[in-house]
């Protein structure tokens, strides 16, 4: 009786050690996944280095580095005096080469002067045109205004100081979305895909959590960048990721270090 109690239970355990097996080798790896893929980086924001194309004194400084300012506003503006000179020097150039292209216009049409001299006239007004217009525009870049909405990252001159063609005055920083840029080994990227959430922790917020989408994967293999380490040694080839944080109210600041985990 005994015996064929054994036997009949004999499936019932069978199943049993099956499913301890089981259990022993799926749960580690469900709880493996379940927290996401680990990386570390840096905050970064769009910047733009905002320069005048004249060289020429600084005048009035009208913000200064932390500046939240709108696009379109004043932040600067340079002596014009040079600039006001040579646009006022194309205006007569410009006036007087039109009424010469008129009278030349009037004399072709009876007659009185040949082709060339018709075409030397309408060629010396087009000149002029055009140096009156590059003109307005130098003078134009003797206030420097804000391209976009921002916040001024960077003061680089004083009032006084002699401001040169295309150096930077600004730079201008769009703090109202943040990136992270992390670096994700190879064995890992299969797991990866565009527009996957992600979790920005900031050590320095009291790990604050931010929510995040990746809004970049590269499509090309590099090694391990010196200062990003991956918690395998051994893979070096690595493949860079951005991860896109809105920040509305300005807590995430450039150059901050951040914690990134990729919601799997």
């Amino acid at each position: 009786m005994d015996i064929e109690k054994v036997k009949k239970a004999r499936p019932i355990i069978a199943a049993v050690v099956i499913l301890v097996a089981l259990g022993i080798w799926l749960i580690p790896k469900m709880f493996s996944k379940a927290g996401g893929i680990m990386a570390s980086g840096t905050v970064e924001v769009r910047e733009v280095d905002i320069a005048s194309r004249i060289s020429s004194r600084v005048i009035t400084l009208n913000v200064d580095e932390g500046a939240s300012v709108t696009k379109g506003q004043v932040l600067a503006t340079l002596d014009d005096s040079i600039v006001a000179a040579q646009k006022d020097a194309a205006a007569a150039m410009y006036s007087n080469a039109q009424d010469i292209y008129n009278r030349s216009k009037n004399l072709f049409g009876s007659s009185s002067i040949s082709q060339q001299q018709f075409d030397l006239a309408r060629a010396n007004f087009i000149s002029a045109a055009s140096q009156l217009k590059q003109a307005e525009v130098m003078m134009q870049e003797a206030t420097v205004t804000a391209p976009w909405d921002g916040v001024i990252l960077k003061k680089y001159v004083e009032i006084g100081e002699l401001a040169s063609p295309n150096a930077p005055l600004f730079t201008l920083g769009d703090i109202g979305t943040a990136k992270v840029t992390i670096y994700v080994p190879l064995k890992e990227m299969e797991l990866v895909k565009y527009g996957d959430s992600a979790k920005v922790s900031i050590d320095a917020l009291d790990k604050k959590i931010f929510n995040g989408k990746i809004t970049f994967i590269s499509s090309d293999a590099e090694f391990t960048p010196k200062n990003v380490q991956t918690k395998d040694e051994r893979i070096k080839e690595v493949f860079r990721l951005e991860v896109t944080v809105p920040n509305p109210d300005h807590i995430l600041k450039p150059g901050i270090p951040a914690d990134v985990e990729i919601m799997k």
